[in-house]
C-alpha cells in the first residue's frame, strides 16, 4: 500500500512539473482604439498610382475587398462571384499612429511579402483614405500622387457586413 502511494504521489509530482513547464499560450495584445475603428470589411472606391486611377472599370473596383481584424489587414479580390470565391492578394499587420495621422504595413504574405510600407491616413466611421509608398521613401505628407512619385493613394467605403456578421465565402489562398 506504502508503495502503491509514493508511486501515486511521484506520478502526480511528475505530472505537475509537466504542467510547470509547459509555456503559458501567448496573450493576444489588445487592439488599439484607433485600430478599433478600421474593424471590419471595406470595399474599394479609388486606388490612384502614379496619378493613374487605377480602378475606373467598376467591375475591377467593386471586386477588391479590405478586410481588417486586430492589426491583420488583408486584401481580397473576387475571382467568381457566382461561386463566391476571393483570391488573397496579401497579408499585412498594420500599425495606426492617431497622433500623427500616420501607418505603417509589413507584408507577411503575398506578392510584396517581406516590404514595408508607410504612409498617411484619415479614417471615419464609413472611409479610410491613404497615401503610401514604400519604406526606402520618404513618407507622404499630402494625400497627392504625382507621375512617378511611387505613391498610392486609395479610398475605402465601409462594408456593411463586419468579421463576426460575415464570412468570405470560399478564400483561395487562405491558410
Amino acid at each position: 500500500m506504502r508503495l502503491y502511494l509514493l508511486a501515486t504521489f511521484v506520478a502526480a509530482l511528475g505530472a505537475g512539473a509537466g504542467c510547470a513547464q509547459s509555456p503559458a499560450p501567448a496573450a493576444t495584445p489588445p487592439v488599439p482604439e484607433e485600430l478599433k475603428k478600421l474593424q471590419g470589411h471595406w470595399k474599394c472606391a479609388s486606388i490612384v498610382f502614379d496619378g493613374v486611377e487605377q480602378t475606373a472599370n467598376p467591375k475591377e473596383r467593386d471586386a477588391l475587398t479590405l478586410v481588417v481584424k486586430a492589426a491583420e489587414y488583408r486584401m481580397y479580390c473576387v475571382s467568381d462571384p457566382a461561386k463566391d470565391l476571393h483570391l488573397r492578394l496579401f497579408t499585412g499587420e498594420i500599425a495606426l499612429d492617431a497622433a500623427t495621422g500616420t501607418f505603417t504595413l509589413a507584408v507577411v504574405d503575398g506578392r510584396e511579402k517581406g516590404k514595408k510600407i508607410h504612409g498617411i491616413y484619415e479614417l471615419t466611421a464609413d472611409q479610410f483614405k491613404t497615401c503610401y509608398g514604400p519604406a526606402d521613401k520618404p513618407r507622404p505628407t499630402k494625400f497627392e500622387t504625382a507621375k512617378d512619385s511611387g505613391l498610392f493613394v486609395e479610398t475605402w467605403k465601409v462594408e456593411g457586413l463586419k468579421p463576426a456578421a460575415a464570412g468570405l465565402g470560399k478564400v483561395a489562398g487562405a491558410p
